[in-house]
């Protein structure tokens, strides 16, 4: 798939996906969210790539969506939501999200507004430049958020928390947006993509790239699971399997050596046969 709206690269084990909309601050269209699933199914399907940064061009990472068509401007986007026959498609963004093995790195290095925040909220880390910016404005335009905004924003940011950025509208600073859990971290501009290319790094050389896959789905398949007892069984039967696989004999040996780890398998490829567990 050849990108117009995003910039898709890869440094040794890293992907670096870029929305490349400068001229409209990077405001999010449907074309720009398909080749986002595309990439990160790029990513996905390449068992050389262990992590994902996602970026903006410009300095904005997002202003949302674009509305420049008008007042229409989300009726349509709703409308592009439909089948031929005017029925809504099942596909969800979250379901997608939460599919994915590799971790994605978010590094607001602006404005992340709207869906320019909630499309990156079921994604892994998320840190920011100083001079970001981040809103859930929704309720100031009339509508209300998307992407799962209300049952995900509650579990990263509190309900408290949540409620006010959702009912108020209000954009906050970075350092802001710190209090409030939204992420992980400030860094001065500057050192924004240095910061994420280290985190990056630290999860694809010294992390198993199973044990990562593994990791992630239970972390975010635990988010819905309300029985606790049954959470722990998945949890203890991916333990037992891991415990057999040459990545964990590999990882014994290479603290003990005092070296670095050289990781056998692979996303794709090497996940246990029963994944994911029902």
């Amino acid at each position: 798939m050849s990108y117009k709206e995003i910039l898709f690269d890869r440094s040794r084990q890293i992907a670096i996906i870029t929305l490349n909309r400068k001229e409209r601050l990077n405001a999010y269209t449907p074309t720009m969210g398909s080749e986002i699933f595309d990439a990160l199914k790029k990513v996905e399907d390449d068992p050389n790539i262990r992590v994902s940064i996602m970026t903006g061009a410009g300095r904005a990472f997002c202003a949302g969506q674009d509305i420049s068509s008008g007042e229409e401007a989300f009726d349509r986007s709703i409308r592009e939501g439909m089948t031929d026959k005017g029925e809504r498609q099942t596909f969800t963004s979250l379901k997608f999200y939460f599919s994915l093995k590799k971790p994605v790195i978010v590094a607001y290095n602006g404005p992340a507004i709207g869906v320019g925040l909630t499309m990156t909220l079921p994604f892994d880390i998320r840190i920011a430049a100083e001079s970001a910016r981040l809103g859930v404005v929704f309720t100031r335009r009339g509508m209300i958020p998307e992407v799962g905004c209300p049952w995900l924003l509650p579990r990263i940011v509190g309900v408290s928390r949540a409620a006010e950025l959702m009912y108020t509208g209000r954009i906050v600073n970075a350092q802001e947006a710190l209090e409030f859990g939204l992420i992980s971290r400030v860094v001065p501009d500057d050192k924004l993509m240095t910061t994420a290319r280290s985190l990056a790094e630290e999860i694809a050389v010294n992390c198993a790239p199973v044990s990562v896959a593994i990791t992630r789905h239970m972390l975010y398949r635990f988010l819905s699971e309300m029985d606790y007892e049954k959470a722990e069984r998945v949890n203890h039967h991916y333990l037992s399997w891991l415990a057999k696989q040459p990545d964990a004999g590999e990882g014994v040996r290479s603290f003990l050596e005092k070296r670095p780890p050289q990781w056998k398998m692979k996303v794709p490829g090497d996940l246990p046969d029963f994944f994911p567990l029902p």
